[in-house]
């Protein structure tokens, strides 16, 4: 989470709530958090609710970032991903928005390969964020991106043969711009150096 340090001016000081707090210290501290919402595991069953407490549980768990507004990147969303894997990918595609201009990844309809997870995504624009709580809060006016993954045969779901149901991935956005200027999709090549810090695991997203 490179170069944080210059873009703490636009993130408050203090909070009164604990866990606004806590993320705040977070951002200034590592760049940006990455925070995860229910279980999207093999203990989760994503076609109820249930309640822990007073706490609703999503249909679908879900992970996003509050922070890379502060880098002029919007901040990301992974849907039905587990909290671990979500934190891998969302960081890794953080740490790539520093280097590629998301405008022109989500107007290409651009297949990201990740490093840390044998897949590749694609990003979209994320209309309906309202239950991304924090960083709604903390950057209410800032664009947002869903993370969109593939079924095991390499279907997204705005695709012919995808296999998934919707609860298991909810698509909270536009698949593509309805006039893309770049033709057809492309791949981006996300390997920069060959001494990357963390190998790449050999780790797939598993459908349901």
């Amino acid at each position: 989470m490179s170069d944080h340090a210059a873009a703490i001016r636009g993130l408050p000081r203090w909070h009164p709530n604990p866990l606004i707090r806590s993320t705040i210290e977070t951002i200034r501290r590592c760049g940006w958090q990455v925070t995860s919402v229910g279980e999207a595991d093999a203990e989760f069953d994503g076609r109820t609710v249930r309640t822990r407490g007073e706490q609703i549980l999503p249909e679908c768990g879900y992970s996003y970032t509050a922070g890379l507004s502060l880098h002029s990147i919007p901040e990301l969303s992974i849907y039905g991903v587990d909290p671990l894997t979500a934190t891998h990918i969302l960081n890794e595609l953080g740490a790539l928005l520093h280097r590629e201009d998301w405008r022109d990844l989500v107007a290409a309809q651009v297949d990201i390969p990740l490093q840390t997870v044998a897949v590749t995504v694609r990003l979209i624009e994320q209309l309906d964020h309202d239950e991304l709580l924090l960083a709604n809060l903390l950057f209410p006016d800032h664009p947002k991106l869903q993370v969109v993954w593939p079924d095991d045969h390499g279907h997204l779901p705005w695709e012919d043969g995808y296999t998934l149901l919707p609860m298991h991935q909810p698509v909270t956005g536009m698949p593509q711009l309805l006039d893309p200027p770049f033709g057809e999709p492309r791949l981006l090549t996300t390997e920069y150096g060959p001494d990357r810090t963390r190998p790449r695991k050999g780790r797939r997203i598993s459908g349901h």
